[in-house]
Formats: structure tokens, C-alpha cells, sequence
């Protein structure tokens, strides 16, 4: 992986508090279709999976502010 893509990630607000993956998914009452969106994304060029979930972030926030209006 690019060490400039590693060492931005490592600076994500927060990121020191999530859990791990293996801990996610080892998780029961975690997400159903959080444990799925884990489980594709580790099967993809992690730059791409983690570009994509930011964009899908985004339009979710868009919705439930818009909703929330």
C-alpha cells in the first residue's frame, strides 16, 4: 500500500476508537450488513473499498440530513 494512503488514514478522526475488523465480524449484535460491507470490501483494493465507503458515507449523511430537514 502507498505510505502517503497509510499515513493519512492512521490521522482520521476517531480512528483510534473503532474496533478492529476481525473483532467486527466476530461480533454478534454487530450489523448484519455492516458485517457484509466488511466482508466484500476485504476482498477489494483497500483504496478503492475505503474511497467508495467515504462517497456512500456522504450520500447517507445527505439523506438523513435532508430527512431530518
Amino acid at each position: 500500500m502507498r505510505e502517503d494512503v497509510v499515513k493519512d488514514m492512521d490521522n482520521v478522526e476517531g480512528s483510534e476508537k473503532l474496533p478492529e475488523v476481525e473483532d467486527v465480524l466476530r461480533d454478534p449484535p454487530a450489523s448484519f450488513w455492516v458485517k457484509a460491507a466488511l466482508r466484500s470490501a476485504l476482498t477489494r483494493d483497500p483504496v478503492d473499498a475505503v474511497n467508495d465507503a467515504e462517497f456512500l458515507a456522504r450520500i447517507l449523511d445527505r439523506r438523513i440530513r435532508t430527512i431530518l430537514e
